[in-house]
């Protein structure tokens, strides 16, 4: 899935979450605002989706995290946390072996 995601192959990405999820094709139509013809072709391997407006509306319908789709994060994704300062010490490198001062 998230190769498909990434290369922005969403009749892969349909097709894989009606095999996994039992989303049906209707559904996915539905909640994208495709047709489901479109969506049936398209997870066939005929067309492409290409536009950002489609690609952002399908990111948004399927819940797809924006980093997955090379997207900045969407409006309903959570906020996260800063990250902690790296716990090994100024020095030191990952071996945890004293380099030497720059």
């Amino acid at each position: 899935m998230r190769a498909a995601l990434a290369a922005h192959d969403f009749g892969a990405v349909f097709s894989l979450a009606r095999k996994w999820a039992g989303i049906s094709y209707s559904k996915i139509a539905e909640s994208c605002d495709i047709k489901p013809e479109r969506v049936g072709k398209l997870a066939r391997g005929d067309g492409s989706i290409t536009t950002y407006d489609k690609i952002t509306q399908i990111a948004d319908a399927l819940r797809v995290p924006g980093h997955l789709i090379g997207l900045a994060p969407r409006p309903w994704e959570p906020a996260l946390p800063p990250h902690p300062a790296p716990a090994i010490p100024l020095g030191y490198s990952l071996g945890l072996t004293r380099t030497a001062p720059a």
